[in-house]
């Protein structure tokens, strides 16, 4: 958080049970309707239904959190919302669906919620998910972790990426499923696909029972921000909390597409290739290190290390090419088998390129782009100047081409972005799903 909560907000440690207790006391307004049998449903403008346990939540959360931190704006889905040049000015407010999940509370699945949430700087720093029908509620805060309440018993939730080579368990949407799933779905390894309503998918995938929630439909804020709050805090004391690719505020309120949870990127090999001392290695440590905390099955290949395998290379294009060669295939093996490879090597020929691209079922090039001078100017192991004092002949980017890429997928400059940050930027891209044709492959 950047800016100061407001004075009317309590500490999280008093906020959150008395979130809990509102979210529940609204569940229970819901409940009353649902035995009553009067729940006078009608039509929104886009289609969908409210009815009178809607509004009755909606009457008790507006109320208790009015009371509970004065001044702060409310945006609900049953209440007046604030128009978007408003609402650009506030850095605290709450964000609350009373009833998420009317189609399956109307058609007697317990799989609907109260969902109630802080947004503060754009991020859901506390959030409560009550599900009346199923008598459990989740709740989640910054510093405070998340945690699961179920007759009369807490538990805290930690939430753990998935372990490499299992396969993943799915929760998705029982009411808006999407035909795009199965391609979605089609590079893992899925072991279960689970339907529920409303934002319990966030919930389940913060306490482990699934380990991963893809949403391709659209989605309102009010839809997930407490389900997220959960999510995102469902981690031990200390750690930074889960990432999470949504975002609060926006003029329409309207999300698009997410993916929340531990979702290892499909097998790949990302090849690096640039000059010596351009920060190939660099990038491809903390790559490695990031797959392997997504979940993933990952292997660092290093052209170096290879070399000392194979004492008897040489540095002739033909010898260069035959050790291109050699790891490439290896990499493309390994990727047939589930892993992802990540491969540091200068391989400076494009055709000896272009032959592991086509061994490989994903290949990702990413050009490390740093220039000659910059290289030379580190010198990490001291080659360009033995090169220089004529020590060390056929010396890429001196007296042997580099030819680099003409469409590398990636290109990164380690003179304008950290190793850190462009190890971010290649796991991002691993994330997105390949294209079918290449799947079909």
């Amino acid at each position: 958080m950047t800016a100061p909560l407001p004075p009317s907000v309590p500490p999280f440690a008093v906020l959150l049970p008395r979130l809990v207790a509102l979210a529940e006391a609204a569940g229970a307004a819901i409940e009353t309707c649902r035995r009553s049998g009067v729940l006078d449903v009608r039509a929104k403008g886009d289609g969908s239904p409210v009815g009178r346990a809607d509004t009755e939540a909606h009457d008790v959360i507006a109320k208790g959190l009015s009371a509970l931190t004065p001044g702060v704006p409310v945006v609900s889905e049953e209440g007046d919302i604030a128009d978007a040049r408003t609402r650009a000015g506030w850095t605290t407010w709450w964000l609350v669906d009373p009833l998420d999940g009317t189609k399956e509370f109307l058609a007697g699945v317990p799989d609907y919620t109260v969902n109630i949430a802080l947004i503060h700087d754009g991020v859901p720093v506390a959030g409560v998910v009550h599900a009346s029908g199923r008598g459990v509620t989740y709740s989640g805060a910054a510093g405070r972790g998340s945690w699961r309440h179920r007759d009369g018993l807490t538990a805290r939730l930690v939430a753990s990426p998935v372990a490499p080579g299992r396969p993943l368990t799915v929760v998705e949407s029982r009411s808006h499923g999407s035909p795009d799933m199965a391609a979605f779905l089609a590079p893992y390894r899925v072991g279960a696909r689970v339907a529920i309503g409303s934002s319990l998918k966030f919930c389940l995938v913060a306490d482990g029972t699934a380990d991963v929630y893809p949403r391709l439909g659209p989605t309102m804020e009010w839809d997930v921000a407490a389900g997220d709050a959960v999510w995102r805090w469902a981690v031990a004391d200390g750690a930074a909390p889960h990432p999470s690719p949504l975002t609060y505020g926006k003029p329409d309120l309207r999300n698009g597409a997410f993916v929340v949870g531990y979702l290892p990127p499909p097998p790949a090999v990302v090849w690096l290739t640039g000059l010596s001392g351009a920060g190939k290695t660099t990038i491809a440590q903390a790559l490695v290190a990031r797959l392997t905390a997504a979940g993933a099955d990952a292997e660092l290949i290093d052209g170096d290390a290879m070399r000392q395998v194979f004492p008897g290379t040489g540095f002739t294009r033909a010898d260069r090419d035959a050790h291109v060669r050699r790891v490439g295939y290896l990499a493309s093996r390994l990727e047939a088998h589930g892993t992802t490879v990540v491969a540091s090597l200068i391989s400076p020929y494009r055709d000896s390129r272009a032959f592991v691209r086509a061994a490989c079922r994903r290949f990702v090039e990413v050009h490390v782009a740093t220039d000659l001078a910059e290289c030379e100017r580190r010198d990490p192991k001291g080659l360009y100047r033995r090169a220089r004092a004529g020590e060390i002949t056929q010396f890429t980017g001196l007296d042997d081409p580099y030819e680099p890429p003409d469409a590398a997928e990636i290109v990164i400059d380690t003179t304008t972005e950290s190793a850190a940050a462009a190890a971010d930027r290649i796991l991002a891209w691993l994330r997105q799903p390949p294209a079918a044709a290449k799947d079909a492959r």
